[in-house]
Order: C-alpha cells, then sequence, then structure tokens
C-alpha cells in the first residue's frame, strides 16, 4: 500500500517536473529577450535571468533601510504569450513585492502589475 502511494506521488511529480521543463525554453527565449531590452534592463540587474532565486537587497520602507532580501523569478506560459513573476522577498518572507509581466512571445511587454508590500 505505502509503495503503491509512493509510486503514484513520484509518478505525480515526475509528470509535473517534465510538463515544466517541455515548454520552459520558449518562455526562456521570451524571457532573455525582455531582460536584454529597454524596459527589462532594471529588472536584469536584480533578479534570476531564469527561474530560481539568489539574494538580494529590499529597501524596507518601515525601516527606512535597505534589508537582506530573496529575489526570484518565474516563467510560466499561456496561450498568447509569457507570464514572468519577479518576487522580491524578506522579513522571513512576511513581506515581499510581486510584478506580473505579462509578455509577447517575442518578449516585448503586454501589461505589469505589482502586488505587495508598497516602495
Amino acid at each position: 500500500m505505502r509503495r503503491a502511494a509512493s509510486a503514484s506521488v513520484a509518478a505525480v511529480a515526475l509528470a509535473a517536473v517534465a510538463g515544466c521543463g517541455g515548454s520552459a525554453p520558449n518562455g526562456q527565449r521570451s524571457l532573455d529577450a525582455f531582460l536584454s531590452g529597454t524596459q527589462g534592463r532594471s529588472w536584469a540587474k536584480r533578479f534570476p535571468h531564469r527561474p530560481g532565486s539568489l539574494p538580494c537587497t529590499a529597501l524596507d520602507r518601515t525601516l527606512q533601510q535597505r534589508v537582506a532580501a530573496t529575489c526570484s523569478t518565474d516563467v510560466a506560459l499561456r496561450d498568447t504569450g509569457v507570464i514572468v513573476t519577479f518576487t522580491q522577498s524578506w522579513s522571513h518572507g512576511n513581506r515581499a513585492r510581486t510584478w506580473f509581466v505579462f509578455l509577447h512571445r517575442d518578449g516585448t511587454v503586454e501589461s505589469v502589475t505589482r502586488e505587495g508590500t508598497p516602495g
């Protein structure tokens, strides 16, 4: 019984990874084009150029100082383009800012929305 449950969990995890890996190159090309362009340069200085996270700093307006943070990038494909999510989190994840950058497949910006802590 336990073996069957482990096998099914492993199969679901493998399918999820396989699905992500198959779509990553198209999204990565769009992200690369965006980060190399004029609108993406400010993000390129702070966030990883591939899905993942890196240490960084954030301006915490409550403390009026820069604090240690984590900057992460995520890429998701959609029918009409790519959604790139840039997140800056600090205070053990209790505070965060997230930008959702909606891109066309060529890396041009469709729209940008922001959520989270002001600043």
